[in-house]
């Protein structure tokens, strides 16, 4: 949820912090464990994903507690 502070100066938060809380683990295996669980939801959707929005929209439905910048960075993170 948006602070009164980030919607004056902007989220400066890393969504790596809250994938860190939501995929529990040390340093990089975050990171590794969120790409894996994103890379089986949007597969077993059968979103593209090249189509961001539907692949940010299915991640989000599949975990509600997964907020918007750290869905984009997942999402981001699948095209690479």
């Amino acid at each position: 949820m948006a602070t009164l502070e980030n919607l004056m100066w902007g989220d400066r938060d890393d969504p790596r912090r809250e994938l860190a809380e939501l995929f529990p683990g040390e340093g990089d295996a975050v990171s590794v464990r969120a790409r894996d669980w994103a890379r089986r939801v949007v597969d077993a959707a059968g979103v593209p994903r090249e189509d961001e929005l539907r692949v940010i929209r299915t991640l989000r439905d599949a975990e509600p507690r997964l907020s918007l910048k750290p869905a984009r960075y997942l999402a981001a993170q699948l095209n690479v």
